[in-house]
């Protein structure tokens, strides 16, 4: 078979394209990647069985109904490589349609994010009065801030419902993007199809132990998009600091040149999300409790996942994050919000904590338990790192996968 996949790079991508690429020598795989960019991946280092390619597109390009003349970059690529079949990551943006444009080639799409499905979520259980308070003059002007993320899951409404409404093979991995394709797509073929870690956390699976941990310490792997949550975190955190004062949230992937801005720049030209992330510190008192961190490696994280006794997840939306994949094979105790997809591998009090979306009560409280719980705090991370090792299987999703490609060149071939 030859294997095109047209897909942004990311740890939830570059893992599985590697493991493919390199478990069956006959195939060949190409990776055509859409960059805003120019000369981003200049270096890159793929495995020998691949090659690849970059074509450079504005963000209008991505971020409407896709024309001819930006078909038309992709086409030479695609032209030289002469897939069998064509593998397509993600609905966010307008890659897929070049399905539109393409009549002898089948294509497949794997769900990652729905924009029309997270839409609603996306401002997390902010106040409005928030929402207004810490809007910057940059954000008036149309810049940045949480209105213009919004902007950008309405503006994908057109591009996507076309995708979904066009499409016809699609890979998923929860019931959450299952019944978004069936729903918008009743004639939708579906396939399961799971996703591989980044090799760290293979390497250094059910590492976590309670013995080596700092005491009342959590790690939160992204905080930068109100979707996160990390607002409704540090409204948990205040009232946890009543019972443990010396308690700390380890946050990575903010950028330290946006928090460090002065308090008029701040408002000029910072960020919405930053500064109300940032009010709150000051008015909880919890500059001691909070420690924010830049972009961690694979590595790092690990680092801070070992030493955190409760890994945080207080999301208002997710389907199947790849970040609780990892803290699951690395055994660290899950407390999460029952949304999306996520109900489709942890279950409560077996291999994670649930509560509700947007009750920092709750998550204070399921903090608690694990603080206070070493026994249950073994079970979780014991249970949670068995459906890991299941889930993230390398040697079972290359079957899957090579599975899914067959399964689509001969219905397709059928047609």
């Amino acid at each position: 078979m030859r294997i095109l996949w047209i897909s942004f790079l990311g740890s939830w991508t570059l893992p599985l394209l590697n493991a493919l690429s390199s478990s069956k020598k006959e195939d060949q795989y190409g990776l055509l990647i859409p960059t805003t960019q120019k000369n981003e991946y200049k270096h890159l280092q793929l495995n020998n069985n691949c090659k690849y390619y970059t074509v450079y597109l504005t963000t209008k390009e991505l971020y409407s109904n896709m024309e001819m003349s930006v078909f038309d970059k992709y086409k030479t690529y695609i032209k030289q490589f002469s897939p069998d079949i064509i593998h397509i990551h993600g609905t966010e943006k307008n890659l897929a349609q070049i399905q539109n444009f393409i009549q002898d080639i089948p294509v497949v799409i794997s769900i990652q994010g729905i924009m029309q499905g997270y839409k609603k979520f996306s401002f997390n259980y902010l106040l409005p009065n928030e929402e207004k308070k810490y809007k910057t003059l940059k954000n008036y002007l149309g810049r940045g801030g949480i209105n213009q993320q919004y902007k950008l899951f309405c503006q994908s409404k057109f591009y996507e419902k076309n995708i979904f409404k066009n499409g016809i093979f699609f890979i998923g991995r929860t019931e959450w993007d299952k019944a978004q394709v069936i729903f918008r797509n009743k004639q939708a073929k579906y396939f399961h199809g799971e996703e591989l870690l980044r090799p760290e956390f293979y390497f250094r699976k059910k590492t976590w132990a309670p013995q080596n941990c700092e005491p009342y310490t959590i790690f939160m792997p992204s905080g930068f998009n109100p979707i996160k949550g990390l607002h409704i975190a540090l409204e948990a955190i205040t009232l946890l600091k009543e019972r443990y004062p010396t308690i700390k949230l380890y946050v990575p992937g903010i950028p330290q040149h946006i928090i460090k801005k002065n308090k008029l720049s701040s408002y000029i030209l910072g960020e919405q999300y930053i500064n109300i992330i940032k009010e709150k510190i000051r008015k909880n008192n919890l500059t001691q409790n909070i420690k924010l961190l830049p972009r961690l490696s694979a590595s790092e994280m690990i680092n801070y996942m070992q030493k955190s006794q409760v890994f945080l997840s207080p999301t208002s939306i997710d389907n199947s994050p790849n970040t609780i994949g990892e803290a699951m094979m690395i055994g660290i105790p899950i407390v999460t919000t029952a949304v999306g997809g996520i109900l489709s591998f942890l279950k409560d009090k077996e291999t994670c904590l649930l509560a509700p979306a947007g009750d920092e009560y709750v998550i204070a409280y399921k903090i608690m338990q694990l603080f206070e719980d070493q026994e249950l705090s073994q079970k979780l991370s014991n249970n949670a790192y068995l459906v890991a090792l299941q889930r993230h299987n390398i040697e079972t999703t290359i079957l899957q996968y090579r599975e899914i490609y067959l399964q689509c060149i001969n219905t397709f071939k059928k047609k």
